[in-house]
């Protein structure tokens, strides 16, 4: 093992696709899960229900937030909205409801272990 790690092989044309974006986690509702404003989120745009999964949506405040979707058992007609957050509840809303608010399906997440380390080289506190 030669210890470069920028050296090792492996295709990562899907995280240069044109189709994904990268996103902060952007408010409460995954945590613990995912940190709001400190996580990131690959996201695929959609304009529906895809299955289940994590969906980025549009809330009422003209914000995205994050939630877990699955269909009921009562049909095509409603879906299951939770978060991991448990001071929020879960609840229904039509297909149609999703459709119209739905930005797009999270595709891989990004936990951030240390932020220090993301910061331009030339802000990075330095010690001896």
């Amino acid at each position: 093992m030669s210890g470069d790690l920028f050296g090792l092989t492996g295709s990562s044309d899907a995280l240069r696709s044109s189709r994904l974006r990268l996103e902060m986690v952007p408010s409460d509702t995954m945590e613990p899960t995912l940190r709001s404003r400190w996580d990131h989120v690959l996201v695929q745009p959609c304009t529906g229900y895809e299955g289940e999964g994590l969906y980025l949506l549009q809330d009422t405040f003209g914000g995205w937030k994050l939630t877990r979707a699955s269909s009921t058992l009562g049909g095509k007609g409603q879906l299951l909205l939770y978060v991991d957050n448990k001071h929020y509840g879960e609840h229904l809303v039509p297909r149609d409801w999703f459709d119209e608010n739905v930005v797009g399906i999270v595709v891989a997440d990004i936990k951030i272990r240390d932020h220090r380390l993301l910061q331009p080289s030339g802000t990075r506190e330095v010690r001896p």
